[in-house]
């Protein structure tokens, strides 16, 4: 038998129709699925139910992990980063001085000139701030050349000098930083400065010291008192004289039962001085570990229900009327067809069924629409967001620390200290300014005041006045005082005229009525006050806002019961710290009137400082930010998943139930566009085959006749074509 005979055997039919019906339906299901689309992810239905409840189940993970990470035993993590701040800004203005001085002293040393020994120390103490010794050394054999002042504790020292730098030891006074400056090549000047701090508003209730410990592992109590024993301060130091960068740890000890240590360190530059905040502070058990798995509980039991009604809606519908239409459109045929319980569904089950020549059962009851089904599974979803919203906004108010209270007044303090001292250094440029200021040779002034401003940061504009204050010589900016007499002889005066922006300004008059004056950056001035955490603003003795860090309109009554409160009571020079407002709600304000230095006191401001409290770290809060964190996350995944149900799946799943019902009227002369490469595209290609079939007979069975077009391409049947080939093999035989 040849091989043609052979293969003509193999193919003819084996006498059995049911067996050979089998073949033909498996042979157009395999010619089906390779032309039907493969709805891979995401393009599946399944695909945003599926990624809602995975989004949901990583929420429970985060939300029970938040509450537990935050439900440990502690000082209150809002004290410990108070006390970090704290301790941060006060090595901060340290290292800012240990830098001046230390380029005071190469300024000097670079310019004594032909100035003798004794003559330079006697500079180096008189102009050098807080300097209280010097003396000029032997780099080689440490011999002390010449001394004035406070004696050199030259055992203290390493053995190589601190030359270029400065280095931290204690004597018997206290810790003192050592800055070495080379004179030449065998010769060096050392100068000593005691180490001196700001005064803080310590917390006498938590034992709050502030300490100092240098690189020998000596301890200083600089302000403040010990918590504990100072026999027991080496083991509660223990490791921060060597230590590099910031630290803050929580040391027990037995004895209590409800409070801790609190150790909060950061090295001043490479001095070898480490400043240390010391106190006692109450246990906090931190949040809820059970309130945590009762929140992650409940969004898993409402996330797996909204999950089940997404599959009940769109798809198990979807699924089961998929099967139906390849089978319809392979010619199977349907003993019993399933009752679909979505309408949409349950429509082109309908079209399918009657293209496919079955009667389809009939069922007049309601059903829901697939959009009915997923905005249930949208409202069911919302209820977790909703209810954790009101157990938040229904929380118990939490109570504000006392030390945090303390802390603010130390800051509110420190901005109004370094607000003063910018000032202050301004005047004190605008008087050196003012010796020897040759009015005749104008050219000459002009020069000298733009040297000045180039050198002087804290002024945006320096000028010459005559007696009726107007400009005759100027450097910088355009100047924005009003042309006036000035008010007195020397001081620091603010331009009420102006409304635009504060214009203050700087004033020393010469003993012919000319004056030299400095208007003071506005930016420059914001800087202090923007150091601080948190709103802090400038106001006068009118409760005008002269400053405000978050942005202002110059001289705007101020804002808010409490701050305006806080500030009458700070104006005559005092500090002062709000924890509630009148209504009892928690509240974080200090004022502190701007009496430092004696220069500006005549201001009459005072700097207010408030916190938003919702941003500490207080177990309530915390708990708080968690759940309404949470309800948003699970609000724009419940959202995004509904969104993209709706535009993706509902829509093109509306539009063939739409084309279905033609067909079930009797309308299958229009042809089904495939729509979409999805779940709902491979229904439509499914429904169009049956159409065709219906229309053109069960040749079509099995087959789609595209895949790609518009909705409005027709569809066209063709006669089979012969090929040449098969032509010429019939002619031959």
């Amino acid at each position: 038998m040849s091989d043609r005979a052979a293969r003509l055997a193999s193919h003819r039919s084996s006498g059995d129709p049911v067996h050979d019906q089998a073949q033909l339906l498996a042979w157009r299901r395999r010619a089906l699925d390779q032309q039907l689309p493969a709805a891979a992810f995401p393009a599946g239905t399944s695909a945003p139910s599926l990624v809602y409840l995975c989004a949901a189940m990583f929420i429970v993970v985060a939300a029970v992990l938040g509450f537990a990470v935050n439900a440990q035993r502690g000082v209150l993590p809002a004290v410990v980063d108070s006390q970090r701040d704290i301790v941060s800004k006060l090595v901060s203005s340290i290292r800012l001085d240990v830098g001046t001085r230390r380029d005071e002293l190469t300024r000097m040393v670079q310019a004594r000139g032909e100035m003798t020994d004794a003559d330079l120390l006697s500079k180096v103490i008189t102009d050098g701030r807080n300097i209280s010794g010097a003396s000029v050394v032997e780099t080689g054999t440490r011999r002390v050349v010449a001394a004035k002042g406070a004696g050199l504790p030259l055992d203290l020292l390493p053995a190589e000098l601190p030359i270029g730098t400065a280095i931290a030891v204690t004597d018997a006074d206290g810790p003192l930083l050592i800055y070495g400056i080379a004179l030449d090549e065998t010769r060096a000047l050392l100068a000593t400065q005691p180490v001196t701090m700001r005064n803080l508003r310590l917390n006498p209730d938590a034992g709050h010291g502030i300490h100092t410990v240098t690189s020998d592992g000596t301890i200083s109590l600089m302000q403040g008192a010990n918590a504990v024993e100072p026999a027991h301060l080496p083991t509660v130091f223990h490791g921060l004289a060597s230590s590099d960068s910031r630290q803050s740890r929580q040391v027990i000890v037995k004895e209590w039962s409800d409070r801790r240590l609190l150790v909060t360190s950061a090295p001043v530059g490479d001095t070898g001085l480490v400043i240390v905040s010391l106190l006692t502070s109450k246990v906090s058990t931190g949040t809820s570990l059970i309130k945590g798995l009762v929140l992650g509980l409940s969004l898993l039991v409402v996330a797996l229900l909204s999950f089940w009604i997404m599959r009940l809606s769109l798809v198990r519908p979807v699924r089961t009327l998929l099967n139906q239409a390849k089978a319809d459109a392979c010619g199977a045929v349907t003993a019993n067809r399933r009752k679909l319980r979505i309408r949409e569904a349950h429509r082109v089950a309908r079209a399918l069924a009657l293209t496919s020549g079955d009667r389809y059962p009939s069922d007049k009851r309601w059903r829901p629409t697939v959009l009915q089904g997923l905005s249930v599974a949208l409202a069911v979803a919302f209820l977790w967001p909703m209810g954790a919203v009101v157990v938040a906004l229904q929380a118990a108010e939490p109570t504000i620390p006392v030390q945090l209270l303390r802390d603010e007044e130390s800051r509110v303090e420190e901005a109004s200290n370094a607000l003063g001292n910018l000032l202050d250094g301004g005047l004190a440029t605008v008087s050196r300014v003012s010796y020897g200021v040759n009015v005749s040779d104008l050219p000459k002034v002009a020069e000298r005041l733009d040297r000045e401003v180039g050198t002087e940061p804290r002024l945006r504009s320096l000028y010459l006045v005559d007696r009726d204050g107007t400009v005759l010589a100027s450097a910088g900016r355009k100047p924005l005082r009003t042309v006036q007499p000035l008010p007195g002889e020397v001081g620091i005066h603010l331009d009420g005229t102006v409304d635009r922006l504060p214009v203050v300004y700087a004033y020393r008059q010469m003993t012919d009525g000319y004056a030299i004056v400095g208007e003071y950056d506005p930016d420059r001035l914001l800087g202090q006050v923007r150091r601080v955490n948190g709103r802090a603003r400038v106001v006068d003795a009118e409760l005008r806002t002269i400053l405000d860090s978050e942005g202002f309109r110059a001289f705007q009554p101020l804002q808010g019961d409490l701050a305006r409160q806080a500030a009458v009571e700070a104006l005559p020079g005092v500090t002062v710290g709000r924890s509630q407002t009148a209504d009892g709600d928690p509240a974080l304000v200090a004022a502190a009137g701007l009496t430092t230095p004696a220069t500006v006191t005549h201001l009459e401001w005072a700097v207010v400082i408030e916190q938003d409290v919702a941003g500490l770290r207080l177990p309530e809060l915390i708990e708080g930010r968690w759940m309404l964190l949470t309800a948003g996350a699970v609000a724009g995944i419940a959202l995004l998943t509904h969104a993209w149900q709706l535009f993706i799946f509902v829509r093109p799943l509306r539009r063939l139930a739409y084309f279905a019902d033609r067909m079930s009227d009797g309308t299958i002369e229009l042809p089904v566009p495939p729509q979409r490469h999805d779940d709902i595209g491979a229904i439509a290609m499914c429904l169009e085959i049956c159409r065709q079939v219906r229309h053109t007979g069960s040749a079509r069975f099995g087959g789609a006749l595209r895949l790609r077009g518009g909705g409005a391409d027709r569809t066209t049947v063709l006669p089979r074509a012969r090929s040449a080939a098969a032509g010429s093999r019939g002619t031959k035989g």
